[in-house]
């Protein structure tokens, strides 16, 4: 609003006799009239701006100014220009009564004569409150540099100013063509409406923000005849941070001029907290309201210009209208029609600000996910060349797609988990959930537990309700590591479970049914658990529906140094550490072991050599590999693994040694080994029972 704003000099284009009424009802902004005395006109010499020297208030319809309240005369008071004495002494703007009912009032003193008004002056009279100034941005500020308060006594009748062709502003917050409640819905009003509605479909079908602005001016230009009109906005990446001007975004005009940008006092005013759009007519040659031509000429006759905010108040656009004098002026109802398109704007280019920051983000989601995608295919890659891994990496081929059960086969370390993986990435469930669990690492009960979740107060220590892994796959893969060491009664229930049946949770009784593809893993021999009566012959054959086996390390030698480089290169990149290769003599080393911990303990080993290396290549010394294992260092192990011991024996003799070498200590002996810990305590009972 007009009150809300700092001092604004006017341009020196304006001749200092020219002024302005600033007219108030209530504390509420009405609208502005210019005065100008006779035969003084505008810069560019535009007759029809010339003054006409005088301007009635009152009621009655002939006059200048007209004040709709029964508290005011036909014809209240005059302001007129009085030229002064031959040399110009005593020349100025002046007031007079009419004769008034009610009387009028200057700067708090009524008079019952012509008064010579300074600037600023404040004029009450029939309940409205006019501020005279020579300077149009005062209007707000009483006679002793205070603002005016409203008058809670005015009644709505006194809230209405109506102006005749020579009035040049008017003022909107919001417009009554939206308010539901109004009612009106007949006429002039019920076409404009429709208008309204229009635009408003049209915008929520617009596909950016250029298409928004376009349908808009659109929308303008069916409305009524215009000169210009210009709209500006933010677009999407102005909207965090607006430094500068609001940029101008859409222009529309008609005959051989071109669209001019309103004057900055203007939109400074109308752009400021509170500030409401504003109609102006009769502005021919004020540069105040309007900009002049490249001939130096302001043919602008009326003008709106409009703010367009947001929801919280902050401006985000404006709409600027022009009509010359060869087309009708503007008026109150073109006014509200605007500020309608305006308020219809703003939440169109909200919703377009929204996309666009869904857009943003949807493309950061992904390119994570892309990169994740990257890392998880590296991850899940299945090094090797050698002929058992390219018949692995074939069963993983043909076996993928299918919704079959998978049995993976394979000592510890060799990458059971890997090739799980691997089968749900490359199936139609890798949108869904990943879920692995070791059932060799939970007793009984809290396996069960795991797999089909609990209710609160279940057992001890069930205090809360939890979702079992099942549940927690649905739609996706469960992938369950040491299936051979599950309890005899949760083997029967798992097996319901793969049939298709529904399950409760430990302690509930709510069925629960869900789309999982189960991929089993084992170090063990389940045919021979079978026959010794440890594991159900019923779920072997269910689980058994697609075998897979991965071969141990020592029988694929030529992958070793493919694994080697490829955990060399990861490392390398996690930890930031330059280093060219591997040396000649780790080379043979490396190739020579004979990895009882499978591709686990060597990536154990080259990441030890990385973390501890300060060199740029990594040596035989880095690599800290056990030397009873080592069949270069150790003849009686290159027999035993030849000839006179088995797999099972070899790797028991290897554990023992590790454990020797680490005075019992489990946990060190684990890490050298490249196991899980509780992989070394269950191997240790069970060599314990034989």
């Amino acid at each position: 609003m007009l009150t809300d704003f700092g001092v604004f000099p006017l341009k020196p284009a304006i001749p200092a006799l020219s002024a302005y009424l600033i007219l108030r009802s209530a504390g509420r902004w009405s609208d502005v009239f210019r005065l100008a005395p006779p035969g003084v006109g505008n810069v560019s010499g535009n007759k029809s701006g010339d003054g006409v020297g005088e301007a009635v208030l009152g009621r009655s319809s002939s006059n200048q100014i007209v004040l709709q309240s029964e508290r005011a005369s036909r014809r209240h008071a005059r302001i007129f220009w009085n030229s002064g004495d031959r040399d110009g002494e005593g020349s100025g703007w002046m007031i007079e009564d009419l004769g008034s009912r009610n009387g009028t009032t200057v700067n708090g003193k009524q008079i019952d004569s012509p008064v010579l008004l300074s600037d600023p002056s404040t004029i009450e009279l029939a309940g409205f409150s006019i501020t005279f100034s020579h300077r149009i941005d005062v209007g707000g500020i009483d006679s002793d540099g205070k603002r005016v308060s409203a008058d809670a006594s005015a009644t709505s009748d006194d809230l209405t100013s109506e102006f005749d062709a020579s009035a040049i502003t008017d003022r909107r917050a919001e417009s009554r063509y939206l308010d539901v409640a109004d009612g009106n819905t007949h006429g002039q009003a019920s076409q404009t409406s429709g208008r309204l509605l229009s635009l408003a479909f049209a915008l929520a079908r617009a596909a950016d923000f250029d298409q928004v602005i376009e349908r808009t001016l659109e929308a303008i230009d069916d409305h009524r005849q215009i000169d210009t009109a210009g709209v500006y906005a933010i677009r999407e990446a102005d909207h965090a941070n607006l430094e500068s001007e609001l940029p101008l975004v859409g222009t529309r005009q008609h005959g051989p001029r071109s669209y001019r940008r309103a004057p900055e006092s203007l939109i400074a005013i109308v752009s400021a907290d509170g500030g409401q759009a504003t109609l102006a007519r009769n502005v021919l040659g004020d540069s105040n309201l309007a900009t002049e031509n490249s001939r130096g000429e302001i043919e602008v006759e009326s003008l709106i210009l409009a703010p367009v905010r947001s929801s919280d108040g902050k401006l985000i656009g404006l709409i600027h209208l022009t009509t010359t004098a060869e087309q009708p002026p503007l008026n109150s109802d073109d006014l509200e029609f605007i500020v309608a398109v305006a308020q219809i704007l703003s939440e169109s280019l909200r919703g377009v600000h929204q996309r666009s920051e869904l857009n943003s983000s949807l493309k950061q989601s992904r390119r994570k996910v892309e990169l994740l995608q990257q890392q998880v295919g590296q991850n899940n890659r299945m090094i090797g060349r050698s002929a058992v891994m390219v018949e692995v990496a074939n069963k993983i081929k043909l076996a993928a797609p299918t919704s079959a059960t998978v049995l993976v086969r394979g000592e510890s370390g060799v990458g059971k988990e890997l090739v799980a993986s691997a089968i749900h990435h490359a199936s139609d469930r890798s949108e869904g959930p990943l879920v692995c669990l070791n059932c060799a690492a939970l007793s009984p009960t809290l396996l069960e537990s795991e797999l089909f979740g609990h209710e609160k107060g279940a057992f001890t220590g069930a205090t809360d309700k939890k979702t079992g892994k099942f549940e927690a796959a649905d739609t996706g893969t469960l992938m369950l590591d040491e299936i051979g060491e599950m309890s005899a009664d949760i083997q029967a229930k798992f097996l319901r479970v793969l049939e298709g049946h529904a399950f409760e949770r430990v302690g509930g009784n709510k069925s629960i049914k869900v789309d999982v593809r189960v991929v089993a893993a084992t170090n063990r021999d389940l045919q021979a658990m079978v026959a010794e009566g440890k594991f159900r012959q019923d779920l072997f054959y269910r689980l058994n529906v697609v075998e897979i086996v991965v071969p141990p390390l020592r029988s694929r030698p030529e992958d070793v140094m493919l694994l080697a480089k490829f955990f060399l290169d990861r490392f390398k990149k996690e930890t930031g550490r330059k280093i060219d290769g591997f040396t000649d003599q780790a080379r043979n080393q490396l190739t020579a072991y004979h990895w009882p911990g499978n591709v686990r303990e060597l990536k154990n080993v080259i990441e030890r050599a990385v973390v501890l290396n300060t060199t740029n290549s990594v040596d035989s010394q880095h690599l800290m590999l056990t030397a009873t294992s080592n069949p270069s260092s150790s003849p009686d192990a290159s027999t035993s693994a030849t000839g006179t011991m088995t797999i099972a024996e070899l790797e028991q003799s290897h554990i023992e040694q590790v454990l020797r070498q680490t005075g019992g200590n489990k946990s060190q002996a684990a890490k050298v080994l490249g196991i899980e810990r509780s992989t070394l305590d269950r191997k240790l009972k069970r060599w314990a029972n034989q």
